[in-house]
């Protein structure tokens, strides 16, 4: 006689078909079985909720389109008939499904599935089987995190902006100035390295008599004219070139590829532009002038001493200048 074990017993109490039941009905699993063509001969309750139903039975033998938009069921559909044909599951698809039955607490969901080929008792491919999970909570949480992140992208950007432009003229600042600086200096002393003679030059430029020029004209006219000498700038600059305000009435020019002579030419343009189109404030017409120093790239130099040797450079024009200024005054009073 053969010995029962316990899991005979047990089964006398309740069928297989009795526990798998049990299993769909109760389980927090939304699984779901597909014959052939496409519909569905099972399903859990949570599944049948989840599309908008009271209970599974609801759902059996309707099809795909019957629950979701006619677009997505043709998508799904192929995707089950890949899986059938090659008898490979497609885990943890994302698809944000609108369901037609849908409660309206629930609406358009983010689902998560996993489908899998149903393989009958002989070895034939009978159908497929799946399990939906509902992903919307987590979906959502997502998309805020990435729209967080770029408003903190945004916010980066923004600082890092206001860092490094000045606010007045829109042009770049002097921090930024020396920070690229030493960012040519590196780039151009690998480039010598390799054997190319190349430089780059920078130009530091002042507006002359701009303390006498504000007395006279008055504060309001100091934003105008800084703006003017910063558009004069632009025209005449490449579009290679790097445009800055370092200080009060102070500005320079980073010229990339360009000697000690092409900064010069440049400063002659620069000089004629603010010639032939003088400040208009008012129905006035204010002259202004600029004065300008130098220095070019050389593999002695660092960034304080590039910025040294320019500087002194401009020094030693608006001495010039002046002295100029002073005996055309002395000749003026003398005729």
């Amino acid at each position: 006689m053969k010995k029962e074990t316990p899991d005979s017993e047990f089964f006398r109490t309740l069928s297989r078909e009795q526990l798998f039941s049990v299993f769909l009905n109760q389980v927090d699993l939304c699984v779901f079985f597909k014959d052939l063509h496409g519909k569905y001969v099972l399903c859990s309750g949570s599944f049948a909720r989840l599309m908008g139903f009271s209970s599974p039975s609801e759902i059996v033998g309707r099809e795909l389109s019957d629950l979701v938009s006619a677009a997505q069921a043709d998508r799904m559909r192929e995707e089950e008939q890949r899986i059938i044909r090659m008898r490979i599951p497609v885990i943890g698809l994302e698809e944000h499904v609108e369901l037609l039955h849908a409660k309206s607490q629930v609406g358009d969901v983010w689902l998560s599935t996993s489908v899998y080929p149903l393989i009958g008792p002989e070895g034939e491919v009978c159908g497929v089987w799946g399990i939906s999970q509902d992903i919307t909570s987590a979906k959502n949480t997502e998309q805020k995190l990435v729209q967080k992140n770029k408003q903190c992208d945004e916010l980066n950007s923004k600082i890092l902006q206001l860092s490094t432009i000045d606010e007045t003229t829109g042009l770049y600042n002097r921090r930024y100035f020396e920070a690229s600086i030493e960012r040519n200096r590196r780039i151009f002393s690998r480039v010598r390295g390799r054997g190319y003679s190349t430089s780059f030059s920078i130009i530091l430029m002042d507006i002359d008599g701009f303390t006498s020029f504000c007395n006279e004209y008055g504060p309001q006219y100091r934003d105008i004219a800084l703006k003017h000498v910063a558009d004069t700038l632009r025209s005449c600059s490449r579009s290679s070139d790097d445009i800055f305000r370092v200080g009060n009435d102070e500005f320079a020019l980073i010229l990339s590829d360009t000697t000690y002579e092409g900064a010069e030419t440049l400063s002659g343009r620069i000089r004629e532009a603010m010639k032939k189109a003088p400040l208009l404030v008012d129905d006035k017409t204010i002259p202004l002038t600029l004065s300008f120093g130098y220095s070019s790239f050389n593999d002695q130099l660092d960034t304080s001493e590039m910025i040294m040797q320019a500087d002194q450079s401009l020094f030693d024009a608006k001495k010039k200048r002046k002295g100029k200024s002073s005996k055309k005054s002395e000749t003026e009073k003398l005729s």
